[in-house]
């Protein structure tokens, strides 16, 4: 029976950091579907460019600022923080948090996010591989 109650201090013990690590995830995902969405409306204009309306820019603008905010506090929740994976995290949320207030220049913070996505993305992954085990 102790074994049991062992298993569930270390299963409470790793919850948190794993809810910190979605929460980053989920911000990491709303900020990617904008970047996803601009790009599909910027490169095939044909097929996506019924998107584009008066609420267009506000829509996706708030969406990255939601997401940007979701990983920040993710990312500064996580024990990892002071690790470059951590810095990097909050370096990416802190661009993508002030992207929209660079008037028309926020497709050049945009593009800057989109190039390192995969690098955010694997960091990501490596963390959640870490917690499972």
């Amino acid at each position: 029976m102790s074994n049991h109650a062992a298993g569930a201090e270390s299963a409470v013990a790793i919850k948190p950091k794993r809810v910190w690590l979605m929460l980053t995830a989920v911000g990491c995902v709303l900020v990617s579907v904008a970047l996803i969405v601009v790009g599909l409306v910027l490169l095939d204009k044909e097929h996506f460019g019924w998107l584009v309306g008066s609420v267009f820019l506000p829509i996706l603008s708030s969406g990255v600022l939601v997401g940007s905010v979701v990983l920040l506090i993710g990312a500064w929740n996580l024990p990892e923080r002071n690790s470059w994976r951590g810095i990097t995290l909050i370096v990416w949320g802190l661009v993508a948090l002030t992207s929209p207030a660079l008037g028309l220049l926020f497709l050049a913070s945009w593009g800057l996010l989109a190039l390192s996505l995969p690098l955010v993305v694997t960091i990501l992954m490596g963390m959640f591989r870490r917690t499972a085990s």
